[in-house]
């Protein structure tokens, strides 16, 4: 591909990297940084790539020093001095950056480029509103081999659009530095951490304004502090597998983990694309010695109630709760989803599948977990009605254990508790008001139930003990559910012996 086949939007885009303080032609942030671009676009924020790309090498503590390059291009009419000076206070801003407490707290934390985006969105919004320009920004495909034309004819490519409304932004946002480093200021360290804790790095471009309405409410900052009091002994766990080793006489079975050497061979049948995709996948099988004993297939869900009684410390209890369990279940090898209700059901916010499959690989919607709002009332007797269709649906693929987390009034109709029942275990998070007891017709039908007290709520070390005390209760009755029937383990040690 030349230079010369480029779009306006590619011309405009890649040639006013030559300004780059970040040292665009010798840093491997290339691609990252045109994927930054494109969010910022969609997200309305209208910036150069140059000034995407220098500010996310300087979040991400990728350059030492930021410096004007050494062959400063010229603009028309503007005397190389004064294209030098405008360069200078560009890369001092930069340097501020770069020694900011958030960027100090991601060069800890690796992070996806989506969300490094919404963090850009975050800083440059304030910025970018008192910015007045005709020219409006386009988004370009991500291609390395564009970049790389770019960067062999880059004289050419810069000269070949007029180059002020660069110029013109460096300039504006080292006018407005200050409003520059509030925005990143603002943005909420704690929020970070609980995405790194959580593995929630890697997230679909659809989720941003789930994350960007996070770094935006108070609300969401009271769940994440209270999560981060409860996920580190939460993450402590991890899932236990029990194995018999057979040493001799061959092979045991065939598993989705292994080494090459003892890959069944029929997988070297499949066409090379296939195979590839097959081992990216992690569905490959091998043989092995191991006969590993796996949990029967299930799955929980997390529903979590959002009506207008759930306002407040039972909110923040509820969500909280409801990730530090998602994350523990996926830990011990199980599926995981959180859903809301309150007049009606909501879609599952399940954990995304990663690289290593969904035990404990993936990473749960978060951000949709802190940002989600119910404004429809409450219609318990809808809630349980839809639950009951869609588990009678699909209770002959997979176990399923229902939690609900809702309060002391939750007043749903004996005969749909017990539908659900008859499809999945059902256990129960009841929030007491502040006077009050729990009196519901339906509690003897649930497998567990548990008791939250408004005392509980309003005490940060005594809230955190309690769904501390509520994980725990949960992951021991996950264990025992995933121990094979007891026969089975008496004629595996009748066989060892």
């Amino acid at each position: 591909m030349s230079h010369a086949a480029m779009s306006a939007a590619e011309l405009r885009a890649l040639g006013g990297l030559a300004l780059s303080c970040a040292g665009a032609g010798e840093t491997n942030l290339g691609m990252r940084a045109v994927a930054w671009y494109n969010s910022l676009l969609r997200l309305g924020i209208n910036v150069p790539l140059v000034v995407a790309y220098d500010l996310g090498a300087a979040l991400l503590g990728d350059v030492a020093t930021f410096a004007p390059p050494r062959d400063a291009p010229s603009f028309q009419g503007v005397m190389p001095g004064e294209v030098q000076n405008l360069l200078t206070r560009y890369a001092a801003v930069l340097d501020e950056i770069a020694k900011t407490d958030i960027a100090e707290k991601l060069r800890k934390t690796r992070i996806d480029d989506a969300v490094l985006a919404t963090l850009l969105t975050r800083a440059l919004a304030s910025v970018v509103d008192r910015w007045r320009s005709p020219v409006k920004f386009e988004p370009i495909p991500v291609n390395a081999e564009l970049l790389t034309q770019a960067f062999l004819h880059m004289p050419s490519v810069w000269r070949s659009v007029d180059r002020r409304p660069e110029a013109d932004f460096i300039a504006h946002l080292s006018n407005h530095r200050l409003h520059l480093l509030l925005g990143i200021e603002q943005i909420d360290l704690d929020t970070v951490e609980l995405l790194g804790l959580m593995g929630d790095n890697t997230m679909p471009e659809t989720e941003l304004v789930d994350l960007l309405a996070v770094f935006n409410s108070p609300e969401a900052n009271d769940v994440v502090n209270f999560s981060l009091d409860i996920l580190p002994s939460v993450l402590d766990s991890r899932r236990g597998g029990g194995q018999q080793i057979f040493s001799v006489d061959g092979y045991s079975g065939v598993v989705a983990e292994g080494s090459l050497d003892s890959l069944v061979l029929t997988e070297l049948a499949h066409d090379d694309e296939l195979f590839e995709q097959r081992f990216l996948d992690n569905e490959m099988l091998y043989y092995a010695h191991e006969a590993l004993d796996r949990p029967p297939p299930r799955s929980y869900q997390i529903l979590v109630d959002a009506s207008a009684s759930m306002r407040g410390a039972r909110s923040v209890f509820a969500r909280g709760l409801a990730i530090a369990l998602a994350k523990r279940m996926t830990l011990l090898g199980f599926e995981a989803s959180v859903r809301f209700f309150d007049s009606r059901l909501y879609e599952p916010m399940r954990l995304r599948r990663g690289r290593s499959g969904l035990a404990g690989a993936g990473s749960l919607h978060v951000a949709g977990v802190l940002a989600f709002k119910g404004e429809r009332g409450r219609n318990y007797a809808r809630v349980f009605s839809q639950l009951s269709s869609e588990l009678e649906r699909s209770r002959d693929r997979t176990s399923v254990t229902v939690y609900f987390i809702t309060h002391a009034e939750c007043h749903a109709p004996i005969e749909l508790i017990r539908r659900v029942r008859e499809s999945a275990e059902v256990c129960g998070v009841f929030m007491l008001p502040s006077r009050g007891n729990l009196d519901l017709d339906y509690l003897s039908l649930l497998s567990t139930h548990e008791v939250v007290t408004d005392a509980s709520l309003r005490d940060r070390g005594e809230r955190a003990q309690r769904a501390l005390s509520i994980v725990e209760s949960a992951t021991d009755t996950a264990r025992r559910d995933s121990l094979p029937p007891r026969e089975s383990r008496d004629r595996r040690v009748d066989a060892q012996r």
